[in-house]
């Protein structure tokens, strides 16, 4: 085989589509270029393989800095909490304070 023969059935491939290109392997209608034709549906089954660990990747680091965000948010809520919290504290303390001061007065 050549190399012209080679492209000639990548190209035929590219045209017909993966399913199309497996139905005639399997009829043995390629012929000689059947093995170029094999080699075409190895490749893409590599391709599509790389490509959709990368898709994983992607998601996975996206969800990750999804829940770094919604961490970081946490945080904030609960040192705003802490705060309001403590700030209760003052004005319960406050109000106590009154009320001694009040009945100091009536003594």
């Amino acid at each position: 085989m050549t190399t012209d023969s080679r492209e000639d059935v990548r190209r035929e491939c590219e045209k017909l589509g993966e399913h199309t290109v497996q139905a005639r392997l399997e009829a043995g209608r390629f012929g000689a270029g059947d093995v170029f034709a094999w080699e075409w549906l190895l490749e893409l089954h590599y391709r599509r393989r790389r490509e959709g660990e990368s898709e994983g990747r992607e998601q996975l680091e996206r969800a990750l800095k999804a829940a770094e965000d919604s961490a970081g948010a946490a945080r904030a809520a609960a040192a705003g909490a802490q705060s309001a919290a403590r700030w209760t504290m003052v004005a319960a303390l406050a109000a106590a304070a009154a009320v001694i001061i009040s009945l100091a007065k009536y003594w």
